[in-house]
Protein backbone atom coordinates (compact mmCIF):
# COMPACT_ATOMS: atom_id res chain seq x y z
CA UNK A 1 0.00 0.00 0.00
CA UNK A 2 1.28 3.52 -1.23
CA UNK A 3 0.42 6.85 0.74
CA UNK A 4 -0.95 9.75 -1.37
CA UNK A 5 0.27 12.89 0.11
CA UNK A 6 -2.36 14.64 -1.59
CA UNK A 7 -6.37 15.82 -1.42
CA UNK A 8 -6.65 15.50 -5.31
CA UNK A 9 -9.55 13.26 -5.81
CA UNK A 10 -8.96 13.04 -9.50
CA UNK A 11 -5.60 11.59 -8.53
CA UNK A 12 -7.37 9.12 -6.12
CA UNK A 13 -9.39 8.35 -8.27
CA UNK A 14 -6.71 7.81 -10.89
CA UNK A 15 -4.95 5.17 -8.33
CA UNK A 16 -8.70 3.34 -8.09
CA UNK A 17 -8.82 2.77 -11.62
CA UNK A 18 -5.21 1.06 -12.03
CA UNK A 19 -6.15 -0.97 -8.60
CA UNK A 20 -3.40 0.53 -6.68
CA UNK A 21 -4.16 0.26 -3.10
CA UNK A 22 -3.20 3.54 -1.16
CA UNK A 23 -4.14 5.52 1.72
CA UNK A 24 -4.34 9.29 1.14
CA UNK A 25 -3.61 12.02 3.57
CA UNK A 26 -4.36 15.50 2.56
CA UNK A 27 -1.58 18.11 3.59
CA UNK A 28 -1.59 22.37 3.17
CA UNK A 29 1.53 22.37 1.11
CA UNK A 30 3.19 25.98 0.45
CA UNK A 31 3.56 26.62 -3.21
CA UNK A 32 5.08 29.86 -3.27
CA UNK A 33 8.31 29.06 -1.87
CA UNK A 34 8.69 27.68 -5.52
CA UNK A 35 10.12 30.30 -8.17
CA UNK A 36 7.34 31.18 -10.90
CA UNK A 37 10.24 32.12 -13.54
CA UNK A 38 11.26 28.52 -14.26
CA UNK A 39 10.59 26.07 -17.32
CA UNK A 40 7.67 24.30 -16.93
CA UNK A 41 8.90 21.24 -16.33
CA UNK A 42 11.24 22.60 -14.04
CA UNK A 43 8.62 24.11 -12.36
CA UNK A 44 6.63 21.35 -11.49
CA UNK A 45 9.24 19.11 -10.71
CA UNK A 46 10.38 21.98 -8.09
CA UNK A 47 7.18 21.69 -6.90
CA UNK A 48 6.64 18.12 -6.23
CA UNK A 49 10.25 18.81 -4.21
CA UNK A 50 9.17 21.36 -2.20
CA UNK A 51 5.78 18.78 -0.91
CA UNK A 52 7.80 15.78 -0.69
CA UNK A 53 10.37 18.10 1.54
CA UNK A 54 7.24 19.68 3.09
CA UNK A 55 5.53 16.78 3.83
CA UNK A 56 8.52 14.53 5.51
CA UNK A 57 9.31 17.68 7.71
CA UNK A 58 5.82 16.79 9.06
CA UNK A 59 6.19 12.91 8.97
CA UNK A 60 9.51 11.73 8.73
CA UNK A 61 8.68 8.06 9.39
CA UNK A 62 6.83 7.26 6.54
CA UNK A 63 7.61 5.82 3.63
CA UNK A 64 6.04 4.49 -0.10
CA UNK A 65 5.01 7.83 -0.35
CA UNK A 66 4.07 9.09 -4.01
CA UNK A 67 4.14 13.33 -4.50
CA UNK A 68 2.49 14.86 -7.51
CA UNK A 69 1.38 18.49 -9.27
CA UNK A 70 1.09 19.53 -12.69
CA UNK A 71 0.46 22.57 -14.42
CA UNK A 72 -0.89 23.83 -18.00
CA UNK A 73 1.42 25.21 -20.62
CA UNK A 74 -0.22 27.48 -23.62
CA UNK A 75 1.42 29.46 -25.61
CA UNK A 76 4.87 29.23 -23.51
CA UNK A 77 3.00 30.54 -19.84
CA UNK A 78 1.99 28.51 -17.15
CA UNK A 79 -1.16 28.67 -16.63
CA UNK A 80 -2.54 28.88 -12.83
CA UNK A 81 -5.51 27.97 -11.47
CA UNK A 82 -7.96 30.92 -12.53
CA UNK A 83 -8.75 33.54 -9.98
CA UNK A 84 -12.27 34.48 -10.97
CA UNK A 85 -14.59 33.82 -13.48
CA UNK A 86 -12.83 36.16 -15.85
CA UNK A 87 -9.79 35.15 -15.17
CA UNK A 88 -11.47 31.43 -16.52
CA UNK A 89 -12.71 33.32 -19.34
CA UNK A 90 -9.04 34.13 -20.44
CA UNK A 91 -7.41 30.86 -19.97
CA UNK A 92 -10.17 29.01 -21.77
CA UNK A 93 -10.17 31.68 -24.97
CA UNK A 94 -6.44 31.12 -25.01
CA UNK A 95 -7.10 27.01 -25.18
CA UNK A 96 -9.72 27.80 -28.25
CA UNK A 97 -7.95 26.35 -31.50
CA UNK A 98 -4.46 26.02 -29.91
CA UNK A 99 -2.61 23.72 -28.28
CA UNK A 100 -1.86 22.84 -24.46
CA UNK A 101 -0.03 20.79 -22.73
CA UNK A 102 0.04 19.71 -19.11
CA UNK A 103 3.05 18.72 -17.40
CA UNK A 104 2.79 16.27 -14.60
CA UNK A 105 5.29 15.82 -11.93
CA UNK A 106 5.50 12.99 -9.29
CA UNK A 107 8.02 11.65 -6.52
CA UNK A 108 7.41 8.30 -5.34
CA UNK A 109 9.78 7.80 -1.97
CA UNK A 110 10.46 4.73 -0.75
CA UNK A 111 12.80 2.87 1.69
CA UNK A 112 14.13 0.74 -1.51
CA UNK A 113 14.19 3.93 -4.59
CA UNK A 114 12.64 7.38 -5.26
CA UNK A 115 11.22 7.52 -8.54
CA UNK A 116 10.97 10.78 -10.06
CA UNK A 117 9.24 11.29 -13.25
CA UNK A 118 8.18 14.53 -15.19
CA UNK A 119 5.84 14.00 -18.43
CA UNK A 120 3.55 16.01 -20.66
CA UNK A 121 0.65 15.30 -22.78
CA UNK A 122 -0.12 17.96 -25.33
CA UNK A 123 -3.56 18.74 -27.14
CA UNK A 124 -5.18 20.42 -30.03
CA UNK A 125 -8.07 21.71 -29.62
CA UNK A 126 -10.80 22.38 -31.63
CA UNK A 127 -12.86 26.08 -31.11
CA UNK A 128 -14.90 26.30 -28.03
CA UNK A 129 -18.43 27.05 -28.23
CA UNK A 130 -18.71 30.41 -26.37
CA UNK A 131 -21.66 29.45 -24.89
CA UNK A 132 -20.44 26.00 -23.24
CA UNK A 133 -17.78 27.86 -22.00
CA UNK A 134 -20.25 30.26 -20.22
CA UNK A 135 -21.90 27.35 -19.10
CA UNK A 136 -18.65 25.49 -17.79
CA UNK A 137 -17.79 28.52 -16.65
CA UNK A 138 -20.98 29.07 -14.84
CA UNK A 139 -20.90 25.31 -13.08
CA UNK A 140 -17.50 26.33 -11.00
CA UNK A 141 -16.30 23.01 -11.88
CA UNK A 142 -13.03 24.82 -13.63
CA UNK A 143 -12.41 26.74 -10.89
CA UNK A 144 -9.81 24.69 -9.05
CA UNK A 145 -8.09 23.30 -12.13
CA UNK A 146 -5.10 24.98 -13.34
CA UNK A 147 -5.63 26.61 -17.00
CA UNK A 148 -9.67 25.96 -16.16
CA UNK A 149 -8.65 22.74 -18.07
CA UNK A 150 -10.50 19.45 -17.97
CA UNK A 151 -9.90 16.94 -20.67
CA UNK A 152 -11.42 14.33 -18.44
CA UNK A 153 -14.92 17.28 -18.40
CA UNK A 154 -15.26 20.38 -20.37
CA UNK A 155 -12.19 19.89 -22.90
CA UNK A 156 -12.78 16.53 -23.96
CA UNK A 157 -15.47 17.26 -26.69
CA UNK A 158 -12.70 19.68 -28.13
CA UNK A 159 -9.59 17.37 -28.39
CA UNK A 160 -8.56 17.33 -32.21
CA UNK A 161 -5.63 15.46 -31.32
CA UNK A 162 -3.24 14.03 -28.40
CA UNK A 163 0.44 13.53 -27.35
CA UNK A 164 0.82 11.72 -24.12
CA UNK A 165 -0.88 9.96 -21.99
CA UNK A 166 -4.60 10.59 -20.54
CA UNK A 167 -3.42 10.02 -16.54
CA UNK A 168 -0.73 12.52 -17.15
CA UNK A 169 -3.06 15.25 -18.08
CA UNK A 170 -5.28 13.98 -15.53
CA UNK A 171 -2.26 14.79 -12.59
CA UNK A 172 -0.63 11.31 -12.57
CA UNK A 173 1.46 9.33 -14.43
CA UNK A 174 0.18 6.37 -13.32
CA UNK A 175 1.53 4.40 -16.38
CA UNK A 176 4.96 5.43 -15.44
CA UNK A 177 4.01 4.63 -11.20
CA UNK A 178 2.88 1.42 -11.68
CA UNK A 179 6.06 0.12 -13.79
CA UNK A 180 8.18 0.86 -10.70
CA UNK A 181 5.61 -0.77 -8.06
Amino acid sequence: MIVLASSSQTRAKILTEADISFRQISFDYDESLVAKDLSPNAYVLAVVKSKKKQFLNAYADIFDVLFADSCVVCDGKILGKPKDKDDAKRLLDMQSENSASVVTAMIFYSKKFELINVSCTTYKFAKFDETEVDNYIASGLCMDKAGAMMVEGFNKRYILSQVGDTSTARGLNVEILKAFL
